[in-house]
């Protein structure tokens, strides 16, 4: 156990005017708080910010941080105030136990969404200070080293949370022996058989790995040495969860792993890095494709090294990173290794480092969900590995993956949003191009161009999504107000809501409530409910609605002129339905709209006919041509053979309204050998049509893009 004395002694070594008086008042203040209170494990509680202060006190945290570390947990588990922290200790520390603690008295709906609420003040509090995410870290940290002692199922929730958010975390702040830590301990809970195996295999290896590195260690530093080079080499052993990574990754065992020790070549200057590099590579032939200058283009965390990886004895790969002493500390302990106090510069994250900070914050606004939030915030921590070249020569940074549409977010939002094409390394590319390591990136811009629902498929950074989600909840917004207010008038017609009623509907304004209600966020029937409105009679019908967030429903294809009901689909729109659709029959229809749709000139919408024709030579051509005559597009074609030399031949079809499908079928009806023509995705056809249900499985059978591709003897399709 950590004792305040030890941590205090260590401050003073490293800082000679820290304020030693206030970490020890911070102690017997956290002492007397957490007075008779006891952790799992069964220790006092004062034991954990004990061990999280020496955690930052090894980091060469200031005492500011120190004492924060002292009181993180006074005011989320005691009767401390934040008012007293500051009484006592100021407003700097203050600040710094407001970032780390967790958010208390709010109801929240899910676990996830008081995980995301509370990482979402985390960061916030972290962009004006990096050294509320420093504190978290180590209390991770010391948690981590202490879960032994919780339940099974609380164990393998916090371990899948510290590998999949916190080690990423300190990744990005550099504090890789924090990141390893982590991850080890997280995978020794998560993955307690391949962990246990793992730790058997390397223990077997143990001895013949560490007279390989000695070795090594010696060969290499004489070699450093006949060439007038002042160097230390340091070898070490990889730790288990990247080993383990890797494993995954490559689909390998243990015994295919060959780099389990690597090298460190620390020298005083950067232009000895390059001649200590060009030793390495004399004495061991190096492996073509695995050399990388993070020293010319540092990591997005600041992290600077050579890296490379040679043959060595016995044909075993070694990796050797050749670094000076300055990129050495920052390699061990990140931004901690320089730390901003030192020097008496702000601590708000600010330089080229910190980008990602920034970007991260800008993720928290205008979420749609926690799990959105948190998928974002996953995605954004992932190591980036892809450096691009604008055509200016300026170097991006983006995630392994990522493709064009990421690379225009990158640049600007606007460059984004307007972007109608791409050039990578003076070639047209598509938007579904992966970025590569050098590639040389032209984004050509139009005024004209929108971003397009699409993109979505394409993006990877959630920098890119988020400006696209954004976009067209800007644009729908007001569209969502004018049909809230068409709902009001049409459901409750010029009633008003008082507060009282808006706080039911968890709405701060009518404002509100109106976007709610055109977004679908609101169910009328809820509406109605809240207001003790009589039932109205429903589906309600609106007019006048704007046609872009209208969306025609796969099952049975409705097209402009038919009579549809429509019903909100969170982000996106009103799905509308033909009024015979199976969907309509099975729902309940207390929030069905009764929608007037018009025809737009020029947009196409996808429709069912059914063609009955004669089995002869060119009757598929025929039919074709008729309908590519009448000015329509053919999406999909299936055909079945029938009994008496017959074929059912099922289209679907691309027409503007029914005047136009109108045509399409007058044409076909028109060809010599076509015994009936009709739309296969309504009833009405027939006395021996099928069910409405029937039919709509029937059009998901035949029009699916998820149906086998193999034929049969009844059944094939062109």
């Amino acid at each position: 156990m950590s004792r305040i004395f030890e941590i205090t002694e260590r401050v003073a070594s490293y800082s000679p005017k820290a304020d030693l008086d206030l970490i020890n008042r911070a102690y017997v203040f956290a002492a007397h708080a957490h007075a008779g209170q006891v952790r799992n494990s069964g220790e006092p509680y004062i034991v954990h910010p004990l061990a999280v202060a020496d955690i930052l006190a090894s980091l060469g945290m200031d005492d500011s941080t120190i004492v924060t570390a002292l009181l993180h947990d006074t005011v989320e588990d005691t009767t401390v105030t934040l008012e007293e922290v500051e009484r006592h200790f100021g407003s700097d520390v203050a600040r710094l136990v407001d970032g780390v603690t967790k958010i208390g008295q709010i109801h929240f709906n899910t676990k996830e969404q008081k995980q995301a609420e509370n990482f979402r003040k985390m960061i916030l509090a972290t962009a004006q200070d990096l050294r509320v995410l420093i504190v978290k870290l180590a209390d991770r940290l010391h948690n981590m080293r202490t879960l032994g002692f919780m339940r099974d199922e609380k164990r393998k929730a916090i371990a899948e949370e510290t590998i999949q958010i916190y080690a990423p975390l300190a990744h990005r702040l550099g504090i890789h022996w924090v990141k390893q830590e982590m991850e080890d301990l997280g995978f020794s809970y998560i993955e307690t058989d391949a962990y246990k195996e793992l730790l058997s295999e390397m223990a077997g290896r143990l001895e013949s790995l560490n007279q390989t590195r000695e070795r090594l260690e010696s060969i290499i530093q004489e070699a450093l040495q006949r060439q007038g080079l002042k160097a230390r080499v340091q070898g070490r052993m990889k730790h288990l969860y990247s080993i383990y990574e890797k494993m995954q990754r490559k689909h390998v065992n243990f015994d295919e792993i060959f780099d389990l020790v690597a090298f460190r070549v620390i020298v005083d200057d950067m232009q000895t890095c390059y001649k200590a590099l060009g030793v390495v590579h004399s004495l061991y032939r190096p492996v073509p494709g695995r050399f990388k200058d993070y020293i010319a283009l540092p990591k997005p965390n600041g992290y600077q090294s050579l890296h490379t990886t040679v043959i060595g004895p016995e044909n075993f790969r070694i990796e050797v990173q050749v670094r000076t002493e300055a990129m050495h500390s920052y390699a061990e302990d990140g931004v901690a290794a320089h730390w901003a106090y030192k020097e008496g510069s702000s601590a708000d994250g600010e330089g080229e480092s910190y980008k990602w900070l920034k970007q991260l914050t800008e993720l928290l606004h205008d979420t749609e969900s926690p799990n959105e939030f948190l998928e974002n915030v996953r995605l954004d921590l992932f190591v980036q590995e892809v450096y691009v070249f604008s055509r200016d020569g300026d170097i991006f940074a983006l995630p392994r993956g990522a493709r064009p549409l990421d690379f225009a977010y990158a640049v600007h939002t606007d460059i984004g949003h307007h972007c109608m094409g791409v050039r990578i390394n003076g070639e047209m590319a598509d938007f579904s191009t992966r970025l590569r390591n050098g590639d040389s990136i032209e984004i050509m811009t139009s005024p004209d161009q929108t971003p397009s629902r699409q993109w979505l498929q394409y993006v990877k950074t959630p920098r890119a999504r988020h400006s696209i989600r954004q976009w067209f909840r800007r644009q729908e917004r007001e569209t969502c107000i004018r049909m809230g207010e068409k709902i009001l008038k049409e459901s409750i017609g010029k009633k008003e809501l008082d507060k009282n009623t808006l706080e039911k509907l968890n709405c701060r304004s009518m404002e509100d409530l109106k976007i709610s209600l055109g977004s679908g966020d609101i169910p009328i029937h809820k509406l109605l409910d809240t207001v003790d409105q009589e039932q109205r009679k429903l589906p309600l019908k609106l007019r006048g609605l704007k046609r872009s967030i209208m969306q025609p429903a796969e099952c049975c294809h409705p097209i402009p002129g038919d009579p549809v009901l429509g019903q909100f689909s969170t982000g996106e729109g009103m799905i509308l339905h033909h009024r015979k659709c199976s969907e309509v029959a099975d729902m309940d229809n207390r929030d069905w709209l009764e929608v007037e749709w018009g025809a737009q000139p020029g947009q196409l919408f996808r429709t069912g006919i059914v063609v009955h024709a004669h089995n002869e030579r060119g009757m598929l051509a025929r039919v074709t041509k008729s309908i590519a005559d009448a000015s329509s597009g053919i999406e999909d074609l299936r055909l079945k053979q029938r009994g008496g030399s017959m074929t059912e031949l099922l289209f679907l079809v691309e027409v503007e309204d029914r005047t136009h499908l109108a045509k399409v079928m007058r044409s076909l009806k028109s060809i010599e050998g076509v015994i009936t023509v009709g739309r296969r995705n309504q009833v009405g056809l027939g006395e021996n049509r099928p069910s409405s249900k029937a039919l709509g499985e029937t059009l998901r059978d035949f029009f699916s893009r998820k149906s086998s591709s193999k034929s049969t003897k009844k059944e094939k399709q062109i």
